[in-house]
């Protein structure tokens, strides 16, 4: 059972990487200390939000008796989606802007003071929560399956080891401050990126997903 769950995992990382990528790339390549300890950490950071959000939901749909269908509903998932969407680019967008302003003071877009609450670290967990609404077919398969197959224990285990078996294609991500020490050009390109996408997040994937959705 725990081989089958490995095996899921690693079949299916690419799920992770599409949803996970573009979300950590630039805010990693723009955080504003480049060691491999800080990356590694807010990395590690962001999946265990990731993993937090993903028990929340098995917990969730159990008690809501979702899991008993072989599939999940298209409108929950595009709906969840949507709201994941959204709130990670507010939280993209805060973090990109005070990563413009100078010691918490007046950024140049303008803005006053950016709540503290828009750190690298806190903006790692909220993104990592935000990203675990995405709900693709082998996530749901894994859940359905540590719910209905077996004691609790033997559950969260299969849960665990289904995960682990995604992380590997984020192993190249620890290697970033590699890249950005060398190339000084890709920090100022990734703060372009990540106010570009966090717009994109919020109004396109987000909110238009949700009232027109």
């Amino acid at each position: 059972m725990f081989l089958e769950a490995i095996l899921l995992g690693l079949s299916t990382g690419t799920y992770c990487t599409m949803y996970c990528t573009p979300v950590l790339i630039p805010f990693l390549c723009r955080s504003e200390k480049q060691d491999y300890g800080r990356n590694a950490g807010l990395t590690g950071v962001f999946l265990l939000s990731r993993l937090a959000m993903y028990f929340i939901l098995g917990a969730v749909f159990a008690t809501l008796g979702l899991l008993v269908n072989e599939y999940a509903n298209p409108i929950l998932t595009r709906r969840l989606s949507a709201f994941a969407y959204f709130f990670c680019g507010l939280s993209l967008l805060l973090n990109s802007l005070k990563a413009e302003s100078n010691n918490g003071g007046k950024c140049r877009c303008g803005i006053k003071k950016i709540p503290h609450y828009a750190n690298d670290w806190v903006t790692a967990i909220v993104t990592g929560l935000a990203v675990g609404l995405h709900i693709c077919p082998p996530l749901w398969t894994a859940i359905a399956r540590s719910v209905f197959g077996g004691n609790g224990v033997k559950g969260f285990f299969y849960f665990i080891f289904f995960y682990a078996g995604t992380l590997p294609f984020f192993i190249p991500l620890l290697g970033i401050p590699f890249v950005t020490k060398r190339i000084m050009v890709i920090k100022s390109v990734a703060r372009i990126t990540q106010f570009c996408l966090s717009i994109y997040f919020m109004f396109f994937a987000g909110l238009i997903a949700l009232i027109f959705g």
